[in-house]
Protein backbone atom coordinates (compact mmCIF):
# COMPACT_ATOMS: atom_id res chain seq x y z
CA UNK A 1 0.00 0.00 0.00
CA UNK A 2 1.57 3.46 -0.82
CA UNK A 3 2.83 5.36 2.45
CA UNK A 4 0.86 8.36 2.31
CA UNK A 5 -3.05 6.48 2.14
CA UNK A 6 -3.31 7.19 6.10
CA UNK A 7 -2.28 10.39 5.93
CA UNK A 8 -4.93 11.02 3.09
CA UNK A 9 -7.43 9.09 4.94
CA UNK A 10 -6.65 11.32 7.79
CA UNK A 11 -7.42 14.44 6.24
CA UNK A 12 -10.46 12.98 4.78
CA UNK A 13 -11.71 12.25 7.82
CA UNK A 14 -10.94 16.11 8.77
CA UNK A 15 -13.02 17.15 5.70
CA UNK A 16 -15.55 14.69 6.45
CA UNK A 17 -16.43 16.75 9.72
CA UNK A 18 -17.94 19.41 7.20
CA UNK A 19 -20.33 17.50 5.82
CA UNK A 20 -23.83 16.94 7.03
CA UNK A 21 -24.84 13.15 6.46
CA UNK A 22 -27.90 12.09 4.76
CA UNK A 23 -28.80 9.12 7.93
CA UNK A 24 -31.63 7.28 9.34
CA UNK A 25 -31.77 7.22 12.73
CA UNK A 26 -31.29 3.35 13.43
CA UNK A 27 -28.68 1.05 11.95
CA UNK A 28 -30.25 -2.30 13.11
CA UNK A 29 -28.11 -4.30 11.02
CA UNK A 30 -24.79 -4.81 10.08
CA UNK A 31 -25.93 -6.31 6.25
CA UNK A 32 -26.12 -3.93 3.40
CA UNK A 33 -29.49 -3.96 1.60
CA UNK A 34 -31.73 -1.64 -0.12
CA UNK A 35 -32.96 1.30 1.88
CA UNK A 36 -36.34 2.71 2.18
CA UNK A 37 -37.51 5.84 2.42
CA UNK A 38 -38.30 6.69 5.61
CA UNK A 39 -40.59 8.59 8.28
CA UNK A 40 -37.67 9.93 9.90
CA UNK A 41 -36.93 11.64 13.23
CA UNK A 42 -33.66 14.45 12.93
CA UNK A 43 -30.92 12.24 11.10
CA UNK A 44 -29.23 10.27 13.47
CA UNK A 45 -25.48 9.72 13.89
CA UNK A 46 -25.33 5.94 14.43
CA UNK A 47 -26.43 4.79 10.66
CA UNK A 48 -26.81 5.83 6.98
CA UNK A 49 -28.71 4.88 3.85
CA UNK A 50 -27.33 1.74 2.25
CA UNK A 51 -27.07 0.80 -1.42
CA UNK A 52 -29.99 -1.15 -3.02
CA UNK A 53 -29.39 -4.97 -3.38
CA UNK A 54 -32.72 -6.87 -2.31
CA UNK A 55 -35.67 -5.58 -1.08
CA UNK A 56 -36.15 -5.95 2.44
CA UNK A 57 -38.40 -3.95 5.88
CA UNK A 58 -36.66 -1.75 7.93
CA UNK A 59 -36.39 0.01 10.72
CA UNK A 60 -38.44 3.42 11.45
CA UNK A 61 -38.65 6.02 14.22
CA UNK A 62 -41.03 4.85 17.18
CA UNK A 63 -44.07 5.93 18.25
CA UNK A 64 -45.93 4.67 21.42
CA UNK A 65 -48.17 1.63 21.20
CA UNK A 66 -49.53 -1.93 22.54
CA UNK A 67 -49.22 -5.23 21.24
CA UNK A 68 -50.61 -8.55 23.77
CA UNK A 69 -48.64 -11.56 23.59
CA UNK A 70 -50.29 -14.20 21.27
CA UNK A 71 -49.99 -17.94 20.95
CA UNK A 72 -47.91 -19.03 17.91
CA UNK A 73 -48.68 -21.92 15.21
CA UNK A 74 -46.51 -22.38 12.83
CA UNK A 75 -46.81 -24.30 9.63
CA UNK A 76 -43.82 -26.55 9.46
CA UNK A 77 -42.15 -27.14 5.73
CA UNK A 78 -39.25 -29.41 4.89
CA UNK A 79 -36.95 -28.00 1.83
CA UNK A 80 -34.40 -30.51 0.39
CA UNK A 81 -31.06 -29.21 -1.27
CA UNK A 82 -30.01 -30.09 -4.54
CA UNK A 83 -25.77 -31.08 -5.32
CA UNK A 84 -23.37 -28.24 -5.62
CA UNK A 85 -22.99 -26.32 -8.80
CA UNK A 86 -20.25 -24.35 -7.74
CA UNK A 87 -16.18 -24.54 -6.76
CA UNK A 88 -15.37 -22.95 -3.86
CA UNK A 89 -12.15 -22.06 -6.05
CA UNK A 90 -13.77 -19.75 -7.83
CA UNK A 91 -14.33 -17.32 -4.67
CA UNK A 92 -10.54 -15.77 -3.91
CA UNK A 93 -10.26 -15.18 -0.16
CA UNK A 94 -8.52 -11.47 0.67
CA UNK A 95 -7.16 -10.06 4.70
CA UNK A 96 -8.07 -6.72 5.55
CA UNK A 97 -6.14 -7.42 8.67
CA UNK A 98 -4.55 -10.63 10.00
CA UNK A 99 -2.09 -8.92 13.11
CA UNK A 100 -3.27 -11.50 15.87
CA UNK A 101 -5.76 -13.77 16.48
CA UNK A 102 -9.34 -13.28 17.64
CA UNK A 103 -11.83 -11.23 15.43
CA UNK A 104 -15.40 -11.63 16.23
CA UNK A 105 -17.29 -9.74 13.54
CA UNK A 106 -17.71 -6.64 11.79
CA UNK A 107 -19.90 -3.86 11.95
CA UNK A 108 -20.18 -1.04 8.91
CA UNK A 109 -20.26 2.65 8.95
CA UNK A 110 -19.41 5.37 6.82
CA UNK A 111 -17.33 7.43 8.86
CA UNK A 112 -15.77 9.60 6.87
CA UNK A 113 -18.23 10.18 4.23
CA UNK A 114 -16.60 9.41 1.24
CA UNK A 115 -19.48 7.03 0.29
CA UNK A 116 -17.24 3.70 1.69
CA UNK A 117 -18.07 1.46 4.39
CA UNK A 118 -15.92 1.28 7.04
CA UNK A 119 -15.65 -1.47 9.46
CA UNK A 120 -15.33 -1.92 13.53
CA UNK A 121 -14.05 -5.14 14.92
CA UNK A 122 -14.15 -6.68 17.83
CA UNK A 123 -10.33 -8.73 18.64
CA UNK A 124 -11.33 -11.55 21.41
CA UNK A 125 -8.39 -12.69 22.15
CA UNK A 126 -6.31 -10.11 21.73
CA UNK A 127 -8.81 -7.92 23.96
CA UNK A 128 -9.02 -4.83 21.58
CA UNK A 129 -10.94 -3.03 19.81
CA UNK A 130 -9.89 -2.06 15.87
CA UNK A 131 -11.23 -0.07 13.45
CA UNK A 132 -10.51 0.33 9.63
CA UNK A 133 -10.94 3.01 6.96
CA UNK A 134 -12.05 1.38 3.92
CA UNK A 135 -8.83 2.59 0.88
CA UNK A 136 -11.54 2.27 -1.93
CA UNK A 137 -11.99 -0.47 -4.67
CA UNK A 138 -8.42 -0.22 -5.84
CA UNK A 139 -6.79 -0.76 -2.57
CA UNK A 140 -8.85 -3.46 -1.21
CA UNK A 141 -7.31 -6.36 -1.65
CA UNK A 142 -4.54 -5.09 0.48
CA UNK A 143 -4.72 -4.38 4.40
CA UNK A 144 -6.46 -1.47 5.44
CA UNK A 145 -5.41 1.62 7.28
CA UNK A 146 -6.62 1.03 10.84
CA UNK A 147 -6.35 2.00 14.49
CA UNK A 148 -6.35 0.72 17.68
CA UNK A 149 -9.09 2.41 19.44
CA UNK A 150 -8.35 0.74 22.88
CA UNK A 151 -7.94 -1.99 24.94
CA UNK A 152 -11.74 -4.21 25.56
CA UNK A 153 -11.52 -7.48 27.14
CA UNK A 154 -12.75 -11.00 26.09
CA UNK A 155 -14.93 -8.27 23.38
CA UNK A 156 -17.84 -9.87 21.13
CA UNK A 157 -18.83 -7.05 19.46
CA UNK A 158 -18.01 -3.34 18.33
CA UNK A 159 -20.40 -0.58 16.78
CA UNK A 160 -19.44 2.65 15.00
CA UNK A 161 -21.66 5.83 16.62
CA UNK A 162 -20.82 9.55 17.41
CA UNK A 163 -22.51 9.07 20.90
CA UNK A 164 -21.80 12.30 22.09
CA UNK A 165 -22.59 14.40 18.88
CA UNK A 166 -19.48 16.38 18.63
CA UNK A 167 -19.25 14.95 15.04
CA UNK A 168 -16.58 11.95 15.28
CA UNK A 169 -17.36 8.52 15.14
CA UNK A 170 -16.89 6.68 18.83
CA UNK A 171 -17.06 3.00 19.12
CA UNK A 172 -18.59 1.38 21.38
CA UNK A 173 -17.47 -2.51 22.57
CA UNK A 174 -19.61 -5.33 24.40
CA UNK A 175 -17.24 -8.19 26.39
CA UNK A 176 -17.40 -10.94 28.12
CA UNK A 177 -15.75 -9.51 31.28
CA UNK A 178 -19.81 -7.90 31.86
CA UNK A 179 -18.50 -4.45 30.72
CA UNK A 180 -19.57 -1.99 27.67
CA UNK A 181 -16.92 0.77 26.59
CA UNK A 182 -16.87 3.70 24.99
CA UNK A 183 -14.28 4.55 22.96
CA UNK A 184 -14.13 7.91 22.51
CA UNK A 185 -13.04 8.93 19.11
CA UNK A 186 -10.11 12.39 19.15
CA UNK A 187 -12.04 15.76 18.11
CA UNK A 188 -9.91 16.41 15.71
CA UNK A 189 -10.72 14.13 12.83
CA UNK A 190 -6.96 14.31 11.47
CA UNK A 191 -5.83 12.46 14.22
CA UNK A 192 -8.20 9.72 13.86
CA UNK A 193 -5.94 6.84 12.90
CA UNK A 194 -3.72 8.18 16.10
CA UNK A 195 -4.03 5.79 18.37
CA UNK A 196 -2.80 7.30 21.54
CA UNK A 197 -5.96 10.21 20.71
CA UNK A 198 -8.59 7.62 21.61
CA UNK A 199 -9.98 7.32 25.02
CA UNK A 200 -11.54 4.64 26.41
CA UNK A 201 -14.15 4.62 29.60
CA UNK A 202 -16.51 1.87 31.02
CA UNK A 203 -20.37 2.30 31.06
CA UNK A 204 -21.06 1.63 34.68
CA UNK A 205 -24.73 0.45 34.32
CA UNK A 206 -23.49 -2.35 32.47
CA UNK A 207 -20.69 -3.41 34.85
CA UNK A 208 -21.15 -6.35 36.54
CA UNK A 209 -24.99 -7.56 35.18
CA UNK A 210 -23.47 -10.51 32.38
CA UNK A 211 -21.54 -11.18 29.75
CA UNK A 212 -22.40 -8.84 27.11
CA UNK A 213 -22.59 -10.11 23.27
CA UNK A 214 -23.80 -6.78 21.33
CA UNK A 215 -25.12 -3.15 21.58
CA UNK A 216 -27.76 -1.43 18.92
CA UNK A 217 -27.30 2.57 18.86
CA UNK A 218 -30.63 3.48 18.11
CA UNK A 219 -33.09 6.49 19.49
CA UNK A 220 -35.55 5.45 21.87
CA UNK A 221 -37.22 7.66 24.04
CA UNK A 222 -36.70 10.74 21.69
CA UNK A 223 -34.78 12.88 24.15
CA UNK A 224 -30.84 13.34 24.29
CA UNK A 225 -28.56 11.41 22.29
CA UNK A 226 -28.74 8.06 20.73
CA UNK A 227 -29.48 4.81 22.95
CA UNK A 228 -27.88 1.46 23.30
CA UNK A 229 -29.88 -1.18 23.30
CA UNK A 230 -27.87 -4.48 24.21
CA UNK A 231 -27.88 -8.44 25.18
CA UNK A 232 -25.81 -10.95 26.50
CA UNK A 233 -24.96 -14.28 27.72
CA UNK A 234 -27.70 -13.61 30.44
CA UNK A 235 -30.99 -13.64 30.81
CA UNK A 236 -31.60 -9.58 30.84
CA UNK A 237 -32.23 -7.99 27.67
CA UNK A 238 -32.00 -4.48 28.50
CA UNK A 239 -31.41 -0.73 27.01
CA UNK A 240 -29.46 2.30 28.28
CA UNK A 241 -31.18 5.73 28.01
CA UNK A 242 -28.76 8.39 27.52
CA UNK A 243 -28.67 11.48 29.74
CA UNK A 244 -28.43 15.23 28.58
CA UNK A 245 -24.29 15.21 28.83
CA UNK A 246 -23.37 11.49 26.63
CA UNK A 247 -20.01 11.91 28.35
CA UNK A 248 -21.52 11.60 31.66
CA UNK A 249 -20.83 7.44 31.24
CA UNK A 250 -22.46 7.45 35.23
CA UNK A 251 -25.57 9.12 34.57
CA UNK A 252 -26.99 6.29 31.76
CA UNK A 253 -30.01 4.76 33.03
CA UNK A 254 -30.54 0.81 32.42
CA UNK A 255 -33.87 -0.44 31.65
CA UNK A 256 -35.58 -3.82 31.72
CA UNK A 257 -36.76 -4.95 27.88
CA UNK A 258 -36.94 -8.83 28.86
CA UNK A 259 -35.71 -11.12 31.71
CA UNK A 260 -35.98 -13.97 28.99
CA UNK A 261 -32.85 -13.34 26.86
CA UNK A 262 -29.82 -16.09 27.30
CA UNK A 263 -26.66 -16.68 24.61
CA UNK A 264 -27.21 -14.06 22.39
CA UNK A 265 -26.24 -14.71 19.31
CA UNK A 266 -28.23 -12.79 16.66
CA UNK A 267 -29.58 -8.98 17.47
CA UNK A 268 -31.31 -6.75 15.28
CA UNK A 269 -33.87 -3.95 15.45
CA UNK A 270 -36.65 -3.99 12.35
CA UNK A 271 -40.16 -3.41 11.72
CA UNK A 272 -41.99 -6.50 12.62
CA UNK A 273 -45.43 -5.42 13.82
CA UNK A 274 -46.78 -3.22 10.81
CA UNK A 275 -46.48 -0.17 13.01
CA UNK A 276 -43.38 1.42 11.64
CA UNK A 277 -41.42 0.86 14.87
CA UNK A 278 -37.91 -1.13 15.04
CA UNK A 279 -38.95 -3.52 17.40
CA UNK A 280 -35.98 -6.02 18.52
CA UNK A 281 -35.51 -9.54 16.90
CA UNK A 282 -33.22 -12.19 18.54
CA UNK A 283 -31.54 -15.17 17.79
CA UNK A 284 -30.58 -16.96 20.92
CA UNK A 285 -28.51 -19.95 21.62
CA UNK A 286 -28.57 -21.05 24.85
CA UNK A 287 -30.66 -19.99 28.11
CA UNK A 288 -34.15 -19.67 26.85
CA UNK A 289 -33.30 -20.92 23.05
CA UNK A 290 -35.15 -19.89 20.12
CA UNK A 291 -35.86 -17.04 17.64
CA UNK A 292 -38.47 -14.34 19.54
CA UNK A 293 -39.03 -10.99 18.98
CA UNK A 294 -40.23 -7.89 21.44
CA UNK A 295 -42.79 -4.95 20.27
CA UNK A 296 -41.50 -1.91 20.86
CA UNK A 297 -44.17 0.61 22.76
CA UNK A 298 -42.36 3.63 21.63
CA UNK A 299 -41.90 6.75 23.63
CA UNK A 300 -43.73 6.94 27.02
CA UNK A 301 -44.54 5.63 29.95
CA UNK A 302 -44.59 1.71 28.62
CA UNK A 303 -41.02 2.25 27.18
CA UNK A 304 -39.61 2.03 30.63
CA UNK A 305 -41.58 -1.54 31.05
CA UNK A 306 -41.00 -4.98 29.38
CA UNK A 307 -41.76 -4.98 25.94
CA UNK A 308 -44.22 -8.30 24.63
CA UNK A 309 -42.63 -10.85 23.84
CA UNK A 310 -43.86 -12.96 20.67
CA UNK A 311 -42.13 -16.33 19.38
CA UNK A 312 -40.90 -16.84 15.86
CA UNK A 313 -41.26 -20.68 15.04
CA UNK A 314 -40.69 -23.40 17.42
CA UNK A 315 -39.15 -22.49 20.41
CA UNK A 316 -36.13 -24.49 22.41
CA UNK A 317 -33.78 -25.07 19.43
CA UNK A 318 -30.32 -23.10 19.60
CA UNK A 319 -30.23 -20.57 16.80
CA UNK A 320 -27.22 -18.06 15.22
CA UNK A 321 -27.46 -14.97 13.35
CA UNK A 322 -31.16 -13.70 12.38
CA UNK A 323 -31.87 -11.59 9.18
CA UNK A 324 -34.63 -10.76 7.74
CA UNK A 325 -36.00 -9.56 3.90
CA UNK A 326 -38.87 -10.16 1.63
CA UNK A 327 -37.69 -12.46 0.10
CA UNK A 328 -40.86 -13.40 -2.48
CA UNK A 329 -42.11 -10.19 -2.86
CA UNK A 330 -45.29 -10.43 -0.97
CA UNK A 331 -44.71 -6.95 1.12
CA UNK A 332 -44.54 -8.85 4.07
CA UNK A 333 -40.97 -9.63 6.46
CA UNK A 334 -39.43 -12.94 6.50
CA UNK A 335 -36.83 -14.17 8.96
CA UNK A 336 -33.77 -16.35 7.87
CA UNK A 337 -31.96 -18.23 10.84
CA UNK A 338 -29.42 -20.73 10.66
CA UNK A 339 -29.43 -22.99 13.45
CA UNK A 340 -26.53 -24.22 16.09
CA UNK A 341 -26.88 -27.29 17.46
CA UNK A 342 -28.93 -28.59 14.79
CA UNK A 343 -27.90 -29.47 10.42
CA UNK A 344 -30.94 -27.08 9.04
CA UNK A 345 -31.41 -23.30 8.38
CA UNK A 346 -34.93 -22.00 9.22
CA UNK A 347 -36.80 -19.94 6.59
CA UNK A 348 -39.69 -18.03 8.77
CA UNK A 349 -42.74 -16.68 5.76
CA UNK A 350 -44.21 -13.89 7.32
CA UNK A 351 -48.33 -14.58 6.85
CA UNK A 352 -48.99 -11.56 7.99
CA UNK A 353 -48.15 -7.78 9.19
CA UNK A 354 -48.70 -8.24 13.27
CA UNK A 355 -45.32 -10.92 13.14
CA UNK A 356 -47.20 -13.26 14.73
CA UNK A 357 -47.92 -16.10 12.05
CA UNK A 358 -45.07 -17.72 10.42
CA UNK A 359 -44.92 -20.93 8.00
CA UNK A 360 -41.76 -22.61 8.89
CA UNK A 361 -39.32 -23.99 5.80
CA UNK A 362 -36.67 -26.20 7.00
CA UNK A 363 -33.72 -26.16 4.64
CA UNK A 364 -31.47 -28.73 5.51
CA UNK A 365 -27.57 -28.34 5.96
CA UNK A 366 -24.43 -30.89 5.98
CA UNK A 367 -23.59 -30.02 9.25
CA UNK A 368 -24.64 -28.16 12.75
CA UNK A 369 -22.85 -24.97 14.15
CA UNK A 370 -24.30 -23.06 11.36
CA UNK A 371 -23.89 -19.61 12.62
CA UNK A 372 -23.89 -16.70 9.94
CA UNK A 373 -26.67 -15.28 7.90
CA UNK A 374 -26.78 -13.17 4.46
CA UNK A 375 -29.33 -12.60 2.12
CA UNK A 376 -28.57 -10.97 -1.28
CA UNK A 377 -28.64 -11.85 -4.99
CA UNK A 378 -25.39 -12.88 -5.50
CA UNK A 379 -25.54 -14.35 -9.20
CA UNK A 380 -26.87 -10.90 -10.33
CA UNK A 381 -30.52 -13.33 -11.60
CA UNK A 382 -32.55 -11.01 -9.47
CA UNK A 383 -33.30 -13.37 -6.71
CA UNK A 384 -32.63 -13.34 -3.50
CA UNK A 385 -30.00 -15.74 -2.56
CA UNK A 386 -29.34 -17.08 1.33
CA UNK A 387 -25.29 -17.01 2.53
CA UNK A 388 -24.46 -19.21 5.38
CA UNK A 389 -21.48 -19.57 7.71
CA UNK A 390 -20.76 -22.43 9.59
CA UNK A 391 -18.74 -21.93 12.94
CA UNK A 392 -15.90 -24.07 12.56
CA UNK A 393 -16.06 -24.85 8.61
CA UNK A 394 -16.53 -22.78 5.51
CA UNK A 395 -18.99 -20.51 4.11
CA UNK A 396 -21.95 -21.28 1.05
CA UNK A 397 -24.90 -19.56 -0.43
CA UNK A 398 -28.12 -21.18 -1.38
CA UNK A 399 -29.78 -20.00 -4.84
CA UNK A 400 -33.37 -21.13 -5.65
CA UNK A 401 -35.52 -21.35 -8.90
CA UNK A 402 -38.11 -18.66 -8.18
CA UNK A 403 -39.66 -19.91 -5.33
CA UNK A 404 -37.89 -19.39 -2.09
CA UNK A 405 -40.34 -21.28 -0.22
CA UNK A 406 -40.38 -24.39 -2.46
CA UNK A 407 -38.07 -27.14 -2.23
CA UNK A 408 -35.88 -26.83 -5.05
CA UNK A 409 -32.89 -24.58 -3.65
CA UNK A 410 -28.91 -25.81 -4.51
CA UNK A 411 -25.98 -25.20 -2.66
CA UNK A 412 -22.83 -23.38 -3.71
CA UNK A 413 -19.44 -23.43 -1.95
CA UNK A 414 -17.71 -20.23 -1.10
CA UNK A 415 -14.83 -20.97 1.20
CA UNK A 416 -13.35 -21.87 4.20
CA UNK A 417 -12.21 -21.00 7.49
CA UNK A 418 -11.15 -22.00 11.00
CA UNK A 419 -13.62 -19.97 12.80
CA UNK A 420 -16.32 -17.97 11.19
CA UNK A 421 -18.84 -15.50 12.51
CA UNK A 422 -21.51 -13.64 10.83
CA UNK A 423 -21.66 -12.56 7.47
CA UNK A 424 -21.82 -9.46 5.42
CA UNK A 425 -22.60 -8.57 1.87
CA UNK A 426 -20.92 -5.60 -0.06
CA UNK A 427 -19.65 -4.83 -3.43
CA UNK A 428 -16.44 -4.10 -1.93
CA UNK A 429 -14.57 -4.42 -5.05
CA UNK A 430 -17.04 -2.42 -7.14
CA UNK A 431 -17.48 -4.80 -10.28
CA UNK A 432 -21.04 -5.13 -9.93
CA UNK A 433 -21.94 -8.12 -7.55
CA UNK A 434 -21.74 -8.61 -4.12
CA UNK A 435 -18.46 -9.63 -2.12
CA UNK A 436 -18.93 -11.57 1.30
CA UNK A 437 -17.25 -10.15 4.52
CA UNK A 438 -16.43 -11.63 7.38
CA UNK A 439 -13.90 -12.48 10.60
CA UNK A 440 -11.89 -16.15 10.67
CA UNK A 441 -10.98 -16.42 14.51
CA UNK A 442 -8.15 -18.82 13.66
CA UNK A 443 -7.51 -18.20 10.48
CA UNK A 444 -6.88 -14.71 8.76
CA UNK A 445 -9.25 -12.93 10.79
CA UNK A 446 -10.66 -9.92 9.00
CA UNK A 447 -11.37 -11.54 5.61
CA UNK A 448 -13.82 -10.86 2.48
CA UNK A 449 -14.31 -13.56 -0.43
CA UNK A 450 -13.96 -12.09 -4.05
CA UNK A 451 -17.53 -12.77 -6.15
CA UNK A 452 -16.56 -14.39 -8.92
CA UNK A 453 -19.93 -13.57 -10.37
CA UNK A 454 -19.88 -10.05 -12.43
CA UNK A 455 -22.23 -8.38 -14.49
Amino acid sequence: MPTDVPQLMASALADAQKVRRDVIPVMHSHRILEPRKLVQSPPGPCSQSLPPQIRRRRSIPSVEFHCPLLPLAPFVLTLCVLLPAANAQDWQKHSIDNRGRGADGVRLLDVNADGLFDIACGWEEAGETRAYLNPGPALVRTPWPSVTVGKSGPVEDAVFCDLDGDGAFDVISASEDQRIRVHWAPADASRWLDATSWTTEILPAATGLQNWMFTIPTQLDGHHGPDLVAAGKGPEVVWFEAPADPRNLAAWKRHLISSRGGWTMGMMLTELSGDDLPDLLLGIRRTNPGVRWFRNPGPGADLYLPWPETGVGVQGQAAGFVEVADLDGDGLTDVVVPMMEQRTLQIFRGLDRTGRRWQTTNLPLPTERNKGIAIGDINLDGQADLIVAHELGGAAWFSHSGNPHSTEWMRHPIGSGGKLDDVTLLDLDADGDLDVLTTDERGQQVIWFENPHQP
